[in-house]
């Protein structure tokens, strides 16, 4: 009789959970946290960080790390260089205009670059360090998974623009839908030519290179948002009847601000999780897209 094999179970990886964020109290009279990577992730994040404020009533001095080398997937083009032509997570141009954005809100002591300084909570811990699952589920919710008591109501929003939206700005945006698509993490099997009976009403967001890229694709003539800042980006969003997107840096935003929006979801890596909160829409398919534009196109009409 043959010997039967002994079934020897795979081990489980050790994983390093870290402790309570809120318990980490400091001498100073906020709190260090440190971030690393891109935008679309740190305002990912600021949802955890209002939720350190309403736990512990400490502001929160977000330590970002500016020239970090990024690293996607092989072949993904990313527009953010570093002064040797170099693809980095965030540089110094960057980082200068989300300041304005960053330090608007109420739960935060200030937008600081990365240089050493002492760190309280390190949000960086959920990237080789403490298990989340990346790139998979939903990017607000990684923070969440390696600090429990940063849980905080995904359907709420957690930046706030409370201010009146720069003359400059609302001339651009009113009545308009905004686009956004960048060249990373996209549906390639998505049509856009339905965009062409909505020309006057649409304007494009983002780099010089993606309005060309993306006009050029779909044989569009629309004007591309000019601003200064990301808190004119907010608030762009903010007056704008809704936004258009893939999974980007204006999504983050978008949702982050529960903003009416549609996504277009990355097959391979959904971490932007859409059908959260009032007026949040995603697609995989060309039914699901025009559905959404349509619908969010007659509820916004009055906008």
């Amino acid at each position: 009789m043959a010997t039967k094999k002994k079934v020897v179970p795979t081990p489980i990886p050790q994983r390093l959970v870290s402790e309570l964020a809120s318990i980490n109290a400091t001498a100073e009279p906020y709190t260090t946290v440190k971030h690393s990577v891109n935008l679309g992730d740190l305002y990912a994040a600021m949802g955890a960080m209002k939720k350190y404020f309403d736990v512990t009533k400490r502001k929160i001095s977000v330590l970002q790390t500016v020239g970090q080398i990024a690293s996607y997937y092989q072949g993904a083009e990313h527009p953010t260089k570093n002064e040797l032509g170099q693809p980095v997570c965030i540089n110094l141009p960057m980082w200068e205009m989300a300041k304005p954005l960053i330090e608007s809100q109420y739960y935060i002591h200030s937008f600081q670059k990365y240089q050493g300084q002492r760190v309280d909570l390190d949000f960086d811990v959920i990237r080789g360090k403490t298990f989340v699952n990346m790139p998979h589920g939903a990017i607000q919710g990684w923070i969440p998974f390696a600090y429990p008591d940063l849980t905080f109501d995904m359907s709420k929003a957690w930046i706030i623009l409370d201010g009146k939206c720069p003359t400059k700005i609302l001339k651009q945006v009113k009545g308009k839908v905004i686009l956004n698509f960048t060249e990373r993490y996209r549906n390639q099997i998505i049509d856009y030519f339905f965009l062409k009976n909505y020309v006057p009403d649409l304007i494009f967001a983002g780099t010089e290179n993606e309005h060309w890229l993306f006009c050029n694709k779909w044989g569009l003539s629309i004007p591309r948002l000019e601003i200064d800042n990301f808190l004119e980006l907010g608030y762009a969003l903010r007056e704008a009847r809704f936004s258009l997107s893939n999974q980007s840096q204006l999504w983050n935003l978008a949702d982050a601000m529960k903003t009416p929006r549609i996504l277009e979801v990355c097959s391979f890596a959904q971490n932007c999780q859409a059908m959260v909160g009032e007026y949040s829409y995603g697609f995989y398919h060309q039914v699901g897209v025009e559905y959404y534009f349509r619908s969010l196109y007659n509820i916004t009409a009055n906008k």
